[in-house]
């Protein structure tokens, strides 16, 4: 059980409850929730500590050897307290694992952006089969076009070439 903690995504503001082996399936999931007690507003940035409600995500994350692994995460949602706030309910975010409304954990995104960036869209396809992840080369495609450009500096020399 201590293995299994510490390879998860973020093992400061994650603790894992327990865990599901499916050895027909080739899955593992893990049960988590967030340990986070003050959540600020994603809005005004006002710390509270009043839960409204439960709910559970489903991530997808990094395959371990031949398994497939899912994160069942516990979140929850929040009043905020601040009484100027436009916000009333939010759900605490866990940025150090996923974004929002993600369907897969930060670490498998990258990786999944590093295969497109590499191969593109039909072979990176078949690399990520290989390394036992499921993605089309739509998604493949849609992570490289959704990586920042990099800020662009204007020269302060020119020579007369350039």
């Amino acid at each position: 059980m201590e293995l299994l903690y510490h390879l998860l995504p973020d093992t400061t503001n994650l603790q894992l409850k327990r865990w599901q082996f499916d050895k027909v399936q080739g899955t593992i999931t893990l049960i988590v929730s967030a340990v986070q007690t003050v959540i600020n507003c994603p809005v005004c940035n006002h710390p509270t500590h009043r839960i409204h409600s439960h709910y559970e995500r489903k991530l997808t994350d990094l395959p371990w050897a031949d398994y497939s692994i899912t994160l069942q995460l516990r979140v929850r949602k929040f009043f905020c307290i601040n009484t100027l706030c436009k916000r009333r309910i939010f759900t605490e975010r866990l940025t150090s694992v996923t974004a929002p409304w993600a369907r897969r954990t930060l670490r498998l995104a990258q990786r999944l952006s590093a295969i497109g960036l590499s191969l593109g869209g039909a072979a990176g396809v078949r690399l990520s089969e290989q390394l036992g992840v499921t993605a089309s080369r739509n998604t493949l495609l849609k992570l490289v076009r959704s990586i920042p450009l990099p800020p662009i500096v204007t020269p302060q020399i020119l020579g007369v070439d350039e």
